[in-house]
Formats: C-alpha cells, structure tokens, sequence
C-alpha cells in the first residue's frame, strides 16, 4: 500500500481536522503488519505543503520538515518505491490517451509509479482523483 501526499500530511500536522483518523488508520496498518510505499514525489510535495504558512496556522519549519522526512524515508515501516525510466513514457502516455490537463500531472505520475511497481493501493483523501487508473484501487485513511 502507497501513501499519497495528503495523507501523510494529516498523519503528521496536529492541527488538521482529520490528523488523529489518519494517525489510528496508519498505526493499524503498521501494526498488521503491513509496510508503507512511499515515493521521493511524496516527499518533496509533503516538504512543499507542511511548511507552508498560507495552509497552517502553525507550519512545521524547514529543519523539522526535512528531519521528519529523513525518519519517514528511513523507516522500517517503510517501503521506498523509486521510479523506474519507463514511469516517464508512461506518465506521458496516460496523459495523452486520458486527455489530461495539467492539474493532472503530479496525480498521474504517482499513479504510473504505482503501476510499475505493481502497487495496486494508495492511502488518499482524494480517490476520486484516481478513479481514471483501473490498477489503483484509492482508499481514505
């Protein structure tokens, strides 16, 4: 199972309305047993959100920011999911046989890794947003 963005910044920002949900749904799921794909995409977009003043009352700082994504990278928990060259040709491809605007770039791209890398389930709060890719199966924590 991979984890997208927004779920792993209400996992992390005790401020969001939906933290604690997020937080029992990936302490079960690391309980079972289970690890958590996580993509260097993820990473960087969780940098972008969690430090942003205009999105929290209380962002975290770049330094804590960095820091929790080193241990959330180097995590037993944790399963790396690196894109491959041929994620690429494919982001392209799906972009252009869906007919995608460019709003759709960054969903697509973690889709198309998660379909190289045969993962057919990802954490979101936004499944709708990738009910378009048949092999993912999108599921709110």
């Amino acid at each position: 199972m991979a984890v997208d963005t927004d779920a792993l910044v209400t996992w992390s920002m005790s401020g969001d309305e939906r933290h604690a949900r997020a937080r029992a749904f990936f302490e079960r799921t690391v309980t079972a047993g289970d690890q958590l794909g996580l993509l260097p995409q993820v990473l960087w977009e969780f940098l972008h959100v969690t430090t942003d003043g205009r999105r929290f009352e209380k962002p975290m700082t770049m330094e804590d920011a960095l820091a929790q994504a080193r241990l959330l990278w180097d995590s037993a928990d944790t399963s790396r999911v690196i894109p491959t060259p041929v994620v690429v040709h494919r982001v392209l491809d799906l972009m252009r046989t869906l007919r995608l605007g460019r709003k759709r770039i960054l969903d697509t791209a973690l889709a198309a890794t998660l379909i190289e890398a045969r993962i057919q389930r990802l954490v979101t709060w936004n499944p709708g947003d990738f009910l378009l890719f048949d092999s993912i199966e999108a599921v709110a924590p």
